[in-house]
Parts: structure tokens; sequence; C-alpha cells
């Protein structure tokens, strides 16, 4: 009996290497560093896990890339920034025209995750570029593109260039009473303000 023991403990190497590996009770076999498949990576659960867009109610994406754009507008590199932070170039580009067209609403919109920044950057991304523009050009610039566009900046400006119609539809939309009070009755000096204030009454017939 004690001859039978020694002969099945006795294994050579051959037989060893033709005998399949054990699984680990789930169905994976361990390779040959003793780990089964799947379960060397993602926590050694066999699972992948999922990285949660939205982190303290701001999503990631977006909060890295206005990151990246607050970098590069205190003189940091476009590139750098990117890596710093580890966003890609199209979503600082998007970022960037959000921030520059001055929509404070779809500015939050898109940190919160209720708006897509890629395409609120498509959206916005024209008047970005044309605000910037705005803002650096001359007098005469500024006028070339009133000629040419009608728009401006100058109040003065746009109500001599409406027309009778878009006059009085402005009169009719301010109304009449508040025309005569923030316009007409605030630039009369202060003594002729004061006697058209004053309620005029007719002398007693003698």
């Amino acid at each position: 009996m004690l001859q039978n023991l020694r002969d099945k403990l006795c294994t050579t190497a051959a037989e060893f290497k033709s005998t399949p590996p054990a699984s680990n009770g789930n169905g994976q076999v361990p390779d040959a560093s003793g780990l089964a498949h799947g379960r060397a990576r993602h926590g050694g659960n066999g699972h992948r896990r999922i990285r949660h867009q939205i982190h303290y109610g701001r999503r990631r994406t977006a909060w890295k890339a206005d990151t990246a754009c607050i970098l590069i507008e205190a003189g940091m590199g476009v590139v750098e920034a990117t890596r710093r932070v580890t966003v890609s170039s199209n979503a600082v580009a998007a970022m960037q025209a959000i921030r520059g067209s001055g929509n404070i609403p779809l500015y939050a919109a898109v940190l919160e995750g209720g708006e897509s920044l890629l395409e609120s950057g498509r959206r916005t991304k024209n008047a970005a570029a044309a605000i910037a523009a705005l803002n650096q050009c001359s007098r005469l610039e500024l006028e070339l593109v009133r000629l040419s566009t009608g728009s401006s900046s100058d109040v003065v400006t746009l109500l001599l260039n409406m027309s009778s119609a878009e006059l009085v539809e402005t009169s009719k939309s301010l109304g009449l009473n508040w025309i005569w009070d923030k316009m007409i009755a605030a630039a009369m000096p202060s003594d002729a303000s004061s006697t058209a204030a004053e309620p005029v009454t007719a002398a007693p017939a003698e």
C-alpha cells in the first residue's frame, strides 16, 4: 500500500504539464502568473470600474476644459494646459467658445451636465469669434460693421438709423409713460421739470 501511495505522489514534470489547470470556482482559469484571466485588472473582481462623468455636481470633461481655459488665459500654452489637466484640445476649444460668447446660463448648464460641451461650443463658436473681433475694432471699423450689418452698441446710433415703423414699434413696447419719465422729464432742467410737474389751475373768475 505504501508503494502505491509513493507512485501517486511521484509525478513527473511531463505529466504535471499535461494536467489541465483547475478553475477558481468562477469558471476562470489561472494563467502562468497564478492570476485568473480578467481578475488581474479592474480591482481584481473581473468587472470594469465605471468612472462617473458627474463629480460634485459638475461634468468632469467640462470642468477640466474650463480649468485649461483659465490656465491659457493666465499665459500657459494650449498644449501644456491640455496635458496638465488631461483633456482634449476639442473640449478646450469648445469651452473657449462658450466662455467667449458671454452666455452665462449656457456656461453654467454645460458645467452641470445639462448641455453638451461640444455641441454648445459649436453653436457659440461664431458668436465668440465675432465678439472678440468687435472688441478689437477701432471706431472706424465699428462704423463699417454697422453700415454692413446694421448692428451697433451705441443706442443713439441705433435710434437715428431706425425707420419710422421701427420707432413707432419701439415706442409702443416702451410705453409713453416710460418714455416721458426716463427720456423727456429726466433730461429737462430741474426748474422746467418742476414746472411741468405742477398742476395748472385756472384763476378764479371775478
